[in-house]
């Protein structure tokens, strides 16, 4: 590390009345003109360091982040992406905006899952980059400026698998062991037939179509008009059912929401739709668990079977694909669909079992209750909990 990043670090890093700005580039150009651009800018203070971020991301290490990093993928993308991993392994929790030339579909999956806040093409003019950067620190200081939320993503096999049943379930689970559910955000992306609201008996107020031709309007304070809140301090995101027309819900929108609600929360449990969408692989590769939910079924388990087969494929094992057999009902007697041949199906990806109770469930969905609220002891809950906590 150079004498004059040192003192970079020790001057700026640890100020509290300018933002830090941290380029790493192999191009001096893109270097000289933005520090050009932001020398007489007093709410910034910017530094470039020479190289691509494979060779500087020892510069970073915990009590030298700088509020923002800008890394430029240029030269070595794979190796600079592998940076970011580290980096983000490491505790670092500034934001981080890269530059390329493109990216293709491998680069997005890794993007998203390393919850980088931005992505601008290289030859990017200097405005752009620094409204980057003002979106990227207003984000920040809406939020708690601590690391984003942990994603839960919930897919279900096929429809009435009872997947909204267990997203609810997992996330007061989540809240509660945090104690603090206010923290927790249910997000339904059904956006035709979506019933989550319903569920907890509250208004959607997510507006897709208000945010649809610049889904960039959505930030931590507009995010805060659309959320409902139950009883219980869980947030929701919901939007309005719209089942006669198809919604104006593109893969931005979606990922954009998303990222702003991780940079909000603890933890975000996402209802996804039986429908495969476009977006739905993006949405899944920025998640840190899937849960592929079944009912004991043979049709069903079957279909899970091969959704979650394909999503490891997708993603070459790299995000945690687990199954949830769910409505579990153990024969009493010989024949028929045993435990055994859910065991055996799906093997190291089973997750667990959940016990079917139709009366329980009827009962929360119909009072707009968390399943804990009505039973504060059921199966349901305690079997979820030994799967999505380990308990």
């Amino acid at each position: 590390m150079n004498a004059s990043f040192r003192l970079f670090q020790r001057n700026v890093f640890n100020n509290g009345q300018a933002s830090s700005i941290a380029l790493v580039s192999p191009r001096r150009p893109l270097q000289e003109r933005l520090r050009s651009a932001l020398k007489e800018d007093k709410r910034f203070h910017f530094v470039a360091v020479q190289g691509d971020l494979a060779q500087a991301r020892s510069n970073f290490r915990a009590g030298s982040q700088p509020s923002i990093l800008i890394a430029d993928l240029q030269g070595d993308p794979e190796a600079s992406i592998a940076a970011i991993e580290h980096l983000r392994s490491d505790g670092f929790t500034g934001a981080l905006i890269t530059l390329s030339e493109g990216l293709d579909e491998t680069t997005v999956r890794a993007l998203l899952r390393l919850h980088v806040t931005d992505w601008l093409p290289a030859d990017v003019e200097n405005e752009e980059i620094i409204q980057a950067c003002e979106r990227a620190l207003s984000s920040r200081r809406l939020g708690d400026g601590k690391t984003r939320a942990k994603c839960y993503a919930f897919v279900p096999a096929a429809g009435g698998v009872g997947n909204t049943t267990l997203a609810i379930q997992t996330a007061f689970l989540l809240g509660k062991k945090t104690r603090n559910l206010g923290r927790t955000c249910l997000v339904d992306l059904n956006f035709e037939s979506g019933a989550l609201a319903d569920y907890l008996d509250l208004q959607p107020l997510f507006d897709a179509d208000a945010i649809a031709n610049d889904p960039s309007r959505l930030d931590n304070r507009l995010l805060e008009v659309m959320l409902a809140r139950h009883a219980t301090g869980l947030a929701v995101l919901a939007g309005p059912r719209a089942p006669a027309k198809a919604p104006h819900v593109d893969g931005k929108l979606v990922t954009n929401a998303l990222g702003v609600v991780s940079d909000s929360f603890e933890h975000m449990v996402l209802d996804l739709p039986t429908t495969w969408q476009k977006w739905t692989f993006d949405v899944l590769a920025g998640s840190d668990q899937i849960f592929v939910v079944t009912e004991f079924t043979v049709p069903a388990m079957r279909k899970a079977h091969e959704l979650a087969e394909a999503i490891a494929e997708r993603f070459d094992d790299e995000r945690s694909i687990r199954v949830i057999v769910n409505k579990f009902r153990q024969q009493l007697f010989g024949g028929g669909l045993r435990k055994v041949d859910a065991t055996g199906l799906f093997r190291d990806s089973l997750a667990g079992f959940v016990a079917e109770d139709h009366e329980l469930i009827n009962e929360a969905i119909n009072r707009g209750e968390i399943l804990s609220t009505i039973s504060h002891s059921n199966r349901v809950s305690r079997d979820l909990s030994r799967i999505v906590l380990g308990d």
